[in-house]
């Protein structure tokens, strides 16, 4: 339960990664938690092969770009809470975005709706990338301008990659 607790800390930006534990397990529970809830998730706009590899895709992305930041920066110790930090709150916003995402997948919503919705997911994309710069910020000792530089980083690397080399996930096939 004090994962959750400091995930949700996190999340309003009241906790910081050391605060959760340094395991592998929790590393690892974290990866297969966001996984289900990236399905979960899209199982309302995309295919299910399209689904795997856009949350693998986005996984990999995350793992190895925290990894690389780290390492470039000597504080690959970091990693493992770093990782968990980045999973929980991807998961956290995965859960977050289900209902809107279902709303706007739903061809019989008005387009007031809709909207509204699109605005929401806008609001909820940036407070994900603000959350992930919190993190970025206590995991490499930087000021917060460079952590938010990291976060957007992340963010359009994954967008882009995943535009790239998985077009119909997209909207481009």
């Amino acid at each position: 339960m004090s994962v959750l607790r400091n995930l949700l800390s996190l999340l309003f930006l009241k906790s910081a990664p050391q605060d959760l534990p340094y395991s592998l397990a929790l590393s690892l529970q974290l990866v297969v938690f966001y996984v289900l809830s990236g399905l979960l998730v899209l199982q309302t706009t995309l295919q299910p092969d399209d689904m795997l590899g856009g949350i693998i895709l986005g996984l990999l992305v995350q793992l190895v770009f925290t990894y690389l930041v780290l390492a470039a920066l000597n504080k690959s110790a970091r990693f493992m809470q770093t990782l968990s930090a980045l999973l929980g709150i991807g998961l956290l916003f995965n859960l977050l975005s289900w209902p809107v995402f279902s709303v706007l997948a739903d061809a019989t919503s008005q387009e007031s709706i809709k909207a509204t919705m699109s605005l929401l997911f806008l609001l909820l994309i940036s407070w994900e990338v603000l959350v992930k710069a919190h993190i970025f910020r206590h995991a490499l000792e930087m000021r917060m301008f460079a952590a938010l530089a990291l976060s957007f980083s992340l963010f359009f690397t994954s967008v882009t990659l995943s535009q790239l080399l998985l077009p119909a996930a997209s909207g481009g096939g």
